[in-house]
This record gives structure tokens, sequence and C-alpha cells, in this order.
């Protein structure tokens, strides 16, 4: 176990080493803009669920400080970003659910030779199912801490000036901070093939990916293929669809069980951009990994927005609805229904300084435990958030 962690933070930190070395070589460039925000978030904080869960619950109130540095570097040969987060919150009665969330990562492209580009990306994630499960899989049944290491390449080459061809793999590693819970390792290889067509409109593309999951109860091989179209509808408006078909074979490790099963997987978006407006409304179906370490089919409806209503006033709002069960027959059940509200009012003191209030509820529903418990959570913060954004060019 620890030389698997030692091994996922070598990833991490080589892959951040190379894209450091190869824009410190790029750095005598005059061609290069460089842009360095810090910022932070001061809230007030509400939480009557602290557990998130169906009985017995715990609420509290609680100060919230987030501060995040983000940089982009770019030339016309290189392009950088990088992200730095830490999210820590102290509870007023519940102390012991104090904690301190870390996010850290990178995206890096570097166009090797006039028809070559190279691409690399990390990320290291420390927070909680509550966090980022919900997030990912609709499901969370328990607060538990947890580690996520991403990291990802590709290499692609263009045929002309209109489609290109590339070899990408993608990694991930998610470590549960608890004896009850299930690690598990993913990885993916895909062969993508783009096409941009003459109207400067319409973007298709071709993806066949192979992807082995990796856990103590559960292994999986999945063979996929799918088709990606994006249309630009008009100046304001863009559509996605992304429609495939895969091939998944699970095997479980405690009873020795076997399932192969044929299923589908998509995406539709529609997302439109003005001045004074930007919003997206889609659908997704795919498979995703639980804190049990089961395969699960995750169903999802999202929308979200943001509207300047005044000059200086604005709403944000977010809401999905999710349902998600496990993909082996024979595996026990973890089918749920979850879903969120979000709505945040802000105030642009300045350009760069806002006054936020947002609220946001939560409701769960698990159909496998007797009774069909539903969990509900409230939360509710009021705080200021201050940007410091510098550019060089």
């Amino acid at each position: 176990m620890l030389m698997n962690k030692l091994k996922n933070k070598q990833i991490i930190l080589f892959s951040i080493s190379l894209v450091f070395s190869i824009m410190w070589f790029q750095m005598p460039c005059k061609a290069a803009d460089l842009t360095i925000e810090p910022s932070i978030q001061l809230r007030g904080v509400y939480d009557d669920n602290l557990d998130f869960e169906s009985k017995d619950e715990k609420d509290s109130f609680g100060a919230n400080a987030i501060p995040k540095l983000t940089l982009d570097y770019q030339t016309e040969l290189l392009k950088v970003s990088l992200i730095g987060q830490l999210d820590t919150i102290k509870y007023f009665t519940e102390t012991d659910y104090d904690r301190t969330n870390q996010l850290y990562g990178f995206d890096g492209e570097y166009r090797m030779a006039p028809r070559w580009v190279i691409q690399g990306n990390a990320q290291y994630r420390r927070d909680e199912t509550i966090d980022s499960q919900l997030e990912e899989t609709g499901q969370a049944f328990k607060r538990k801490r947890v580690e996520t290491y991403d990291a990802g390449s590709g290499l692609f080459y263009e045929l002309s000036e209109l489609s290109d061809i590339g070899l990408g793999f993608e990694y991930r590693k998610r470590d549960f901070k608890s004896g009850n819970s299930v690690d598990f390792d993913r990885y993916t290889f895909l062969l993508p093939y783009t096409k941009r067509f003459a109207n400067q409109r319409d973007t298709l593309a071709f993806v066949p990916a192979y992807t082995i999951f990796d856990s103590d109860t559960e292994d999986a091989k999945d063979y996929s293929f799918a088709v990606e179209w994006e249309r630009r509808i008009s100046e304001t408006l863009t559509s996605q669809l992304n429609v495939g078909a895969r091939y998944t074979d699970i095997d479980e490790s405690n009873n020795n069980n076997n399932d192969d099963n044929l299923g589908y997987f998509g995406q539709a978006a529609l997302s439109k951009i003005t001045e004074t407006l930007s919003g997206e409304i889609g659908v997704t179906r795919d498979l995703r990994a639980n804190s049990d370490g089961q395969v699960i089919v995750v169903n999802r409806f999202y929308l979200r927005g943001d509207k300047r209503l005044l000059e200086r006033l604005g709403v944000r709002f977010y809401g999905a609805a999710y349902q998600s069960d496990t993909e082996s027959n024979s595996a026990n059940g973890d089918k749920t229904r979850f879903f969120e509200l979000k709505p945040t009012l802000y105030y642009m003191l300045t350009e760069n300084h806002s006054l936020l209030l947002a609220y946001e509820y939560q409701n769960q529903k698990e159909f496998d435990v007797p009774g069909d418990p539903v969990t509900e959570r409230n939360k509710g913060w009021l705080g200021f958030e201050f940007k410091f954004p510098q550019k060089w060019n």
C-alpha cells in the first residue's frame, strides 16, 4: 500500500516537473503572457446535517476560508495552467467536523513540431465523500476522508488543418481514509480522431477506448466506442452530443461471480454565452465507481447559469438530479436517487471583489435499504470574495 501511494505521487510529481522543465526553456520567448490570480473567500456558514444522515442529524454554524492561486502561462508553443486551493472550515459547536480540503493541479500543452502536440495534466484532491462523491456519483452514505489522484497525457498529430489523430491515457486512484471503504485504480487508453468541418461550425470525433478498473471487491474491463459532435449553432449558442456503446466485463472478487453486458453511455448539452448571461443544460450517462469499490451506472440531468440582473447585481444557479445503480447484476444494490439545488446571489463591490449569499439543498433516497430512507441537507453561507489578478506580457 505504501509503495502504491509513493508511486502515485511520483507520477504526479514527474508530470509537474516535466511541464516546468519545458516552461523553463520557453521562458526567454518574448511573446509570452503570464497571469497570476490570488483570491480568497471568507464566509460564515450553516449546515443542518453535517454527517448527511437520514436520522440523528447534527448541525452547526462555522467560519470558512478558501484561499486560491491560479497561474496561466502562454507562448506560441506552450500553454500551462496551475491551480492550488485550500478550503478550511471551523465549526463553533461540532468541532470534530473541522477540516481542510486541498486541491492542486495543472494542465499543459506543448507544440513539439509543426504538426505534433503533446498534452498533460495532473491533479491531487483531498476532501470528503460528501463533497466529491456526491458531485461525481450522486451517492454518499458515510462521511469519509478521501484522496484522489488524477493524471493524463495525450499525443496528437495533425493530419491536416481540419483533422488530427491522437493517443491518450488517463489514470485515477481513489484512496479512502477509512477501513470500511474500498480503494480503486482506473486506467483508460484512448485513440481519438477529430474532424473539423470547413463551415467552422461542426466538429466530429470518433473515440475508441479501453478501461481497466481494479479494486478489492471488483475488477472490470470496459471496451467502448463513442461518437462526439459539437455544433456552433450561432455566435452565442453551442450544442454537444456524445453517444457511445460499451461492453463491460465485471469480476467480483468476493463471490467469484462474473458479469458481462452491453450498454450505452452519452452526453447531450446546450450552452449559451452572452454579455450578461452564461448557462448550460445537459444530461449524461456513464460508468463511475462508488466508495464500496463497485462499478455503478450514473444518469444525471443538470442546469447551471449566471445572469447579471443589474450592473453590479447578479444571480447564479446550479441544479442537478441523479439516478445511480450498480452495474453488476449479482452485486448488492446501491440504487439511489439524488438531487440538489444551489442558488447564489452576488453583488460586485468592485470589478474583482464581491459579496455572496448562497443556499444549497440536497436530497438523497436509497431504494435498497428497508424503508427507502431519505436524507436531506440544508446549507447556507454569507461572505466575501476578493480577487487580485496580475498580468504580464
